[in-house]
């Protein structure tokens, strides 16, 4: 009988992760981006906070919206506002996030007709899911991911419970 058949190779022990990754691996937050002039960039963040989800309309209607892509939220904001255009950096809290009632849409083609219905009916800044939050790729951008905070409980967790920073 072969002796590595009795006697299995052992497992090298695994090296501790990097105290980098170990503090990445403990993040208990939910890291997001929102792309603005300046100007409201200082009455978002405050101090003190100030999102209303009642202003503003977006693919999916009315509420704030936040991204996940940094470099998309920047794009858009210097898109629209030129020099005046920042990032707000958003670290909202998980656990108060997960408490908030979330709806996810993941079909392009329900969005995108979606999209279209809210503007040829010129209901873009007035439609609502009646949920805390909606989750969704972007109707006509194929990269990222968008949350759009509409309920007053996603705007007390957005003003009470997240950290903004101007980027």
């Amino acid at each position: 009988m072969n002796s590595s058949a009795k006697n299995p190779p052992q497992r090298k022990a695994r090296k501790p992760l990097p105290a980098i990754l170990a503090r990445h691996n403990k993040q208990t937050s939910m890291i997001t981006y929102h792309g603005t002039d300046r100007a409201s960039a200082n009455n978002i963040v405050g101090p003190p906070s100030n999102i209303d989800v009642t202003k503003g309309g977006g693919e999916l209607g009315r509420g704030f919206y936040l991204g996940e892509n940094i470099a998309l939220a920047a794009s858009l904001s210097k898109g629209k506002f030129g020099a005046k255009g920042v990032v707000i950096k958003f670290d909202i809290d998980d656990s108060a996030y997960v408490r908030l009632n979330t709806r996810t849409l993941n079909r392009r083609q329900y969005l995108y007709l979606l999209w279209q219905s809210l503007i040829t009916r010129a209901q873009r800044c007035q439609h609502l899911f009646h949920v805390d939050v909606v989750c969704a790729p972007f109707a006509t951008i194929d990269f990222s991911y968008q949350y759009k905070f509409e309920s007053n409980d996603a705007q007390n967790t957005l003003n009470n419970n997240s950290t903004k920073q101007i980027l």
